[in-house]
């Protein structure tokens, strides 16, 4: 079996640490694979374990023609059974397939429905594009009801899959501070001026604390916004605006609870690498992040854009470490339990099955 992932950067985001976390599993497997990077590394290429397997084209623009030349001539060398085209990449790949045969490609959507996508960013161009889409994957149940109903594929030939995670585990330190990380790329639905206002409110409230914001600048006027913001309400001293992290499992080693405060979300990658870290979780209540968190069992939910109720679980974390801690273990366990790569591939190989893709063997129980 050949497959070839496709992917705009390598940037940290979830759907980038999902193309490198199935590069590395696959290097376990009977799989012959390869990841294109079509624009930007972004660092994340130094988490893939066989970097031999990773090709970037360099392309500049969506019109690059020599950029796709060269996405042309790593299908005709590569020859694979399947083309896996993660999120915005659909697009060149869809070209790819008028241009070439003998692949099926499968559309990986990561970036989860909502009314603000709905209206700014509908992608109708996908209904007129998917004859050449043999299955979508998505990231939440919302999206893949939404893609049904839009007659994008007939409900056979799309499916939800859980993200998996993959963290490198490391040795907890320890904190004066009470810390708290908010692990999101710098973009207007990611719940970065909520999270300022919650802090506003325990400024005076809760003492001993912290807030690390920690991602890359998607969208650098917002990430601009965002660190004015914080010095316009004196948060300096509460709230460290930082950039992307390569590494997440050091960083996740160094705090103590772990936030997800999105306007919308598929299935957050961040989220289930909190529960790895065995991380106390404060989430909004979009795409899958409530199913994770079983309704609230294994993690406090609120509502998008709710900042008292933020500033509320972040005080009661505070107060109630001992609490806290016992929070993040149990959350652990439900994550390793249940958001393997053993369950994405046996659902996987499924989709493959189903597309009469040819496999060596599968993947065996231990």
């Amino acid at each position: 079996m050949r497959i070839m992932q496709i992917i705009d950067t390598l940037n940290p985001g979830g759907a980038e640490r999902m193309a490198v976390n199935l590069a590395n599993a696959f290097d376990s497997l009977p799989i012959d694979h390869k990841l294109v990077v079509s624009r930007l590394d972004g660092g994340l290429s130094k988490q893939v374990n066989s970097p031999q397997h990773l090709t970037f084209l360099g392309k500049k623009n969506t019109f690059d023609f020599y950029a796709f030349k060269k996405l042309r001539k790593e299908v005709k060398d590569f020859q694979p059974d399947v083309l896996h085209a993660h999120g915005t990449s659909i697009y060149w790949a869809v070209a790819l397939k008028y241009l070439s045969s003998g692949f099926k490609l499968i559309w990986h959507d990561h970036l989860g429905i909502s009314d603000d996508v709905l209206k700014n960013n509908p992608r109708k161009e996908l209904s007129i594009m998917s004859g050449q889409i043999d299955y979508i994957i998505t990231a939440d149940e919302k999206t893949k009801d939404h893609w049904i109903n839009k007659n994008l594929k007939d409900r056979g030939l799309i499916r939800y899959l859980r993200n998996f995670p993959h963290l490198v585990s490391q040795k907890k330190t320890s904190n004066e501070l009470f810390t708290f990380i908010h692990l999101a790329n710098y973009r207007s639905e990611k719940g970065h001026m909520m999270l300022i206002e919650a802090v506003k409110r325990l400024k005076d409230n809760s003492k001993g604390f912290q807030v690390i914001m920690a991602g890359a600048a998607i969208d650098k006027s917002w990430k601009d916004s965002v660190v004015q913001k914080v010095k316009e309400e004196g948060l300096e001293d509460l709230i460290q605006v930082e950039g992307a992290k390569e590494d997440v499992g050091i960083l996740l080693a160094q705090v103590d609870a772990g936030l997800v405060v999105s306007d919308r979300e598929g299935l957050p990658v961040a989220l289930l690498e909190y529960g790895l870290a065995g991380l106390p979780v404060i989430s909004t209540d979009v795409g899958q992040c409530g199913a994770v968190l079983m309704g609230g069992k294994l993690g406090h939910l609120i509502a998008p854009g709710d900042s008292k109720a933020l500033a509320d679980k972040m005080e009661s974390m505070i107060k109630s470490p001992v609490e806290s801690i016992e929070m993040g273990d149990g959350f652990k366990v439900h994550v390793e339990r249940n958001y393997g790569f053993e369950h994405f591939y046996k659902e996987y190989q499924e989709i493959l099955d189903q597309l009469e893709v040819p496999r060596k063997e599968v993947l065996k129980d231990d």
